[in-house]
């Protein structure tokens, strides 16, 4: 059992950097089973138990991505992606041109990044998005399972989002950077 959860501000200098982090799991301090991200130099657990409806979407969604995309990119689920010294992320499936080291990724060079949402739509919407944006990622959709629907965000613009635009489930979605790729959730069922 690792200690991830027990780990203490006493224990570490804050904030922590993604090798910090590295050399914790290297240490078996922090197991590679357990989920979190590093926000900012903080570790943030993230729930381990994911609800039937957002795995089914989140399948249905790699599937459409592995078949519209070109053998010079690559779908990634749930991958660590370093976005500075004291920020890694764990998107639900994010697109990377081949070949790249996902611990060398920087946001734009992240061609897609998609979180599924039903819980987490609030931290989606805030944290990450913030995130994303400060760290240059030009395509960030997040699919709210419940309402089903997509929220596309593009131009990044600080730590927000110039371009956003809700899409209903009947409507088609390209993405920015992969002009093959095209989405509509109600083709996914």
């Amino acid at each position: 059992m690792t200690r991830l959860h027990s780990l203490t501000r006493a224990e570490f200098a804050y904030p922590l950097t993604v090798a910090d982090v590295y050399r914790l799991q290297e240490d078996g301090i922090i197991g590679d089973a357990d989920s979190f991200e590093l926000i900012e130099g903080e570790i943030v657990p993230m729930a381990a138990a994911k609800s039937n409806p957002h795995e089914q979407m989140k399948a249905a969604l790699i599937r459409a991505l592995v078949l519209a995309l070109p053998a010079t990119e690559t779908v990634h689920v749930e991958t660590s992606i370093t976005l500075s010294e004291t920020t890694f992320v764990e998107p639900d499936i994010c697109v990377i041109r081949q070949p790249h080291d996902t611990q060398k990724v920087r946001g734009p060079e992240l061609l897609l990044v998609i979180e599924v949402a039903r819980s987490s739509i609030g931290y989606d919407l805030t944290t990450k998005l913030r995130l994303y944006a400060r760290h240059g990622v030009r395509d960030y959709w997040v699919v709210d399972v419940g309402r089903r629907m997509v929220r596309v965000h593009r131009a990044a613009d600080g730590d927000r989002f110039r371009d956003v635009v809700e899409f209903d489930a009947s409507s088609e979605i390209a993405a920015l950077l992969l002009p093959d790729v095209r989405i509509r959730l109600s083709m996914l069922d």
